[in-house]
């Protein structure tokens, strides 16, 4: 078994549950968070291995996030890979008609959230002078369209949040990355577009192998990654 440690979060549904089968089938000890026990009590269940460590939690709660971290540490202490990939799509309006608690959600978990983790798991990292931390981006980050909202603005506010981070610890051993996965077929893209064929995208599976190799084999010097551009 090697040693090597990731933290995935939101890893019970799409990206997130396929990148944990990944990491665990590479031998990676994991560590993955979710909002709901329900769904992370059928993933240990299903995986069924004692290199898994799950935990319910909100990434938009900070003292939750440190904690978790901290239970990470003391059970295998190190943090090779942080994999930012929980997020919520929010509703698909106008901004005019965007409810302000919808717009809070969204932003607290897919940018507060990344933070909240990415803070948490440097100490670990710096001190090791190693790491890579890869925050899940969008194509509604390359351009603003209509009725994207929150998410949208999230996604920009994370490429933003990726790229002063990169500049300040990539000179002490650490990569980040904003990885663009582009269309895959889970539930959020369905959400999002439900007239569209879902057969046309890759799988979720196909998309975490590229992630992986990103981040355990490959050192690429860009800092904005394109899942398609690897497929």
């Amino acid at each position: 078994m090697m040693n090597e440690v990731v933290i995935i979060t939101g890893g019970t549904k799409g990206l997130g549950c396929a990148s944990v089968k990944k990491w665990l089938a590479e031998g990676w000890n994991v560590a993955t968070c979710a909002r709901d026990e329900a769904d992370l009590a059928l993933l240990e269940s299903e995986m069924n291995s004692a290199y898994l460590m799950t935990q319910a939690l909100d990434a938009s709660d900070a003292n939750a996030v440190h904690g978790f971290v901290e239970r990470v540490m003391s059970r295998w202490s190190r943090v090779d890979v942080l994999i930012n990939n929980a997020s919520v799509l929010g509703p698909r309006t106008m901004i005019e008609e965007y409810p302000e608690d919808g717009w809070r959600e969204v932003m607290e978990i897919n940018v507060n959230g990344a933070f909240y983790f990415a803070k948490a798991v440097l100490p670990h990292m710096l001190e090791a002078r190693s790491g890579v931390i890869i925050n899940l981006s969008s194509g509604a980050a390359v351009a603003g369209k209509p009725r994207w909202g929150a998410y949208a603005a999230s996604k920009f506010a994370l490429e933003g949040f990726t790229q002063v981070l990169r500049s300040e610890v990539l000179d002490r051993g650490i990569r980040v990355h904003a990885f663009d996965p582009g269309a895959m077929q889970t539930h959020m893209r369905a959400a999002a577009y439900p007239d569209e064929d879902p057969k046309q995208h890759p799988t979720p599976e196909m998309i975490a192998r590229v992630l992986f190799d990103i981040a355990a084999i490959y050192e690429p010097t860009m800092g904005r990654l394109v899942a398609g551009e690897y497929l």
